[in-house]
């Protein structure tokens, strides 16, 4: 995916994909931090934009803006918004368009042009850090169009904090391109937060130099978050374009990631092509329930478990989502003839088919 060279350019299938994953996440973080035991959270947009599309779709400070405008009922607590784009025509249109909406007294709005990410958020850690070394829950999206101006140390800062999370646009095509140039072994260095990528740039074979690159980020991430999702965009070609990357410390905003992206893609395989019409917004019509019955067959065979430490296997670990597995796999597994599951000491009244606890107890047999 080129860098666009003019003010305001059409939305991509794939950039619509993107943003109604975020649309989709903002809508249920911001209540959940708002209206629970936080006075003040932040949204972080290290790489803006026009705020606008060429047909006037929303770009993702707007998207954010309004997540946070259409609350029911009204947020009562501080909301910062934070806008870096370093193009000052881009931000100048980007601040006309929030100048245009009713901000609330309890918004801190600032579109912060001509400047870089890295620069606008050390000022912003340095502005909000308290006594104890923390910064307001924030959720940041870093969405650059290439490969510099979005070191890991960002990153790692953020996953440091205490409910602050990281949305990630891994621009794979142009990092493969210039992975091996001379000139770019600094950026790259910043980019992965090591000397690691090298030998993924040694690779030869296409397959496998996306894999490593892939793996290598995604290690990071996992090194410094607790829980680390990832969805693929494919380009015209069916080739990958880019990694969006989602790291959290939270459980809750784990299953709320998984589930806006099961939106979009509804087969669990986390990708959406170019090639898919823009209208339809899943790639296949229902989830594989027959992997995820091999993915819980192979994780449990012969252990008694519980319903609880079944579905946290599922969100971690896999592809799918929390909704995904009673009736379509357990149900199953205990209706079977002979049945591949039992249910050690069933609550009164329990019928077959059902796990209504999470503490209910099941022996794979």
């Amino acid at each position: 995916m080129a860098a666009p060279t003019t003010t305001i350019w059409p939305l991509d299938p794939h950039t619509s994909a993107k943003h109604a994953i975020l649309r989709r996440y903002l809508q249920a973080w911001i209540p959940i931090l708002t209206l629970g035991r936080f006075p003040r959270v932040a949204y972080f947009d290290g790489f803006a934009g026009p705020g606008k599309y060429s047909d006037g779709e929303d770009g993702s400070p707007i998207i954010a803006l309004k997540a946070a405008l259409e609350q029911k009922p009204p947020i009562r607590g501080q909301v910062i918004f934070r806008f870096v784009e370093e193009k000052p025509d881009r931000a100048e249109v980007l601040q006309q368009i929030v100048n245009s909406l009713p901000i609330p007294n309890n918004f801190d709005v600032r579109v912060e042009g001509g400047r870089k990410f890295e620069a606008a958020f050390e000022d912003f850690r340095a502005h909000y850090i308290n006594n104890a070394g923390k910064i307001p829950p924030t959720f940041a999206f870093i969405d650059p169009f290439g490969w510099t101006g979005a070191p890991f140390s960002a990153v790692q800062f953020l996953m440091s904090q205490p409910s602050c999370e990281a949305f990630i646009t891994f621009m794979y095509e142009e990092i493969n391109r210039f992975i091996g140039h001379p000139d770019q072994e600094a950026n790259f260095d910043a980019l992965f937060g090591s000397l690691s990528w090298r030998s993924c740039a040694s690779l030869s074979e296409s397959r496998e130099r996306n894999r490593c690159l892939h793996d290598l980020y995604l290690g990071q991430l996992r090194r410094v978050a607790k829980y680390v999702r990832y969805f693929e965009m494919r380009n015209e070609a069916n080739r990958t374009d880019y990694f969006l990357f989602f790291a959290t410390n939270n459980f809750l905003g784990l299953k709320k990631m998984k589930e806006s992206m099961w939106k979009v893609d509804k087969s669990g395989e986390f990708s959406f092509a170019d090639t898919t019409d823009p209208n339809q917004t899943v790639l296949f019509d229902k989830p594989n329930y027959a992997l995820l019955k091999k993915q819980i067959l192979e994780r449990f065979k012969g252990q008694e478990t519980t319903v609880g430490e079944i579905e946290e296997f599922i969100v971690v670990d896999t592809a799918f989502r929390e909704t995904h597995y009673k009736r379509e796999v357990l149900r199953l597994l205990e209706l079977t003839t002979p049945p591949a599951i039992k249910v050690s000491d069933p609550p009164p009244g329990r019928k077959k088919g059902q796990f209504p606890s999470a503490s209910l107890r099941i022996r794979f047999l």
